[in-house]
């Protein structure tokens, strides 16, 4: 018994190590570049270049601000006790979708939304409303640049059991070599990657906390399909 919560320590140790040591890294390279263009922005006599500049200047407070969500996320996902509540899917895909509408637009993307619930499902709602935050947004951001038939489907069953989900879009899609890693902290699977390299890492793990699943098809340039179990608390209260 000792050794496994020695080994068991030793393993969150090291969690924590490579998580501080990533977040680290990737608040430097863009705080770096913000140095660079505000010094640069002193010096360019230019109104052109300087308005450059903040652009390029916002796109990189962004990345920071996408990494420093992730990072809280991370640690209210392992710090707060799962909760138990009525999981109205509607109003959960709407707290999604609405504020990205405008992204989706701009993008020129078909969203199409298909939602069965019949069924009263209890869960978590705040770790559910993550999970789809992260997959859709993903899903808009790595749609093909320039393409005119960009898509995103949102597909969610319910049933007493359990919720079925799957998001499907046919953007950059992902390598085989790459599928094993996407879940993987800090992994990202495209060099133009803007994200902070937790969000499918953060799902996984917020799926292991509710007992749910998620698994991937994709191919590169063709589109992902991710596919999500989430079982049904209701089936854990007694019956009155």
């Amino acid at each position: 018994m000792k050794n496994k919560l020695d080994q068991d320590l030793v393993e969150a140790n090291d969690l924590l190590e490579h998580f501080i040591l990533g977040c680290s890294s990737d608040l430097k390279s863009p705080l770096g570049s913000i140095k660079d263009l505000i010094h640069l922005a002193k010096l360019s006599q230019s109104d052109k270049n300087r308005e450059q500049y903040l652009r390029w200047i916002d796109e990189s407070t962004v990345r920071m601000d996408r990494l420093i969500q992730s990072m809280e996320n991370y640690l209210i996902n392992t710090k707060e006790p799962i909760k138990n509540e009525k999981v109205n899917f509607y109003e959960i895909i709407d707290a999604v979708v609405v504020p990205m509408t405008p992204l989706i637009k701009r993008k020129g993307i078909n969203l199409s939304k298909r939602i069965m619930q019949k069924a009263i499902l209890i869960g978590d709602k705040n770790r559910i409303l993550l999970i789809l935050k992260y997959l859709i947004d993903n899903a808009i951001c790595y749609q093909k640049s320039g393409a005119k038939n960009n898509f995103l489907d949102i597909a969610i069953k319910v049933n007493k059991y359990e919720a079925n989900i799957e998001i499907c879009d046919n953007g950059e899609g992902i390598s085989k070599d790459n599928i094993k890693n996407v879940f993987k902290m800090f992994f990202r699977s495209s060099k133009n990657s803007k994200g902070s390299g937790l969000g499918l890492y953060l799902v996984k793990e917020v799926l292991q906390k509710m007992n749910g699943s998620i698994k991937v098809v994709s191919s590169r340039g063709v589109g992902s399909n991710f596919i999500i179990k989430i079982p049904n608390s209701l089936n854990n209260f007694p019956e009155c």
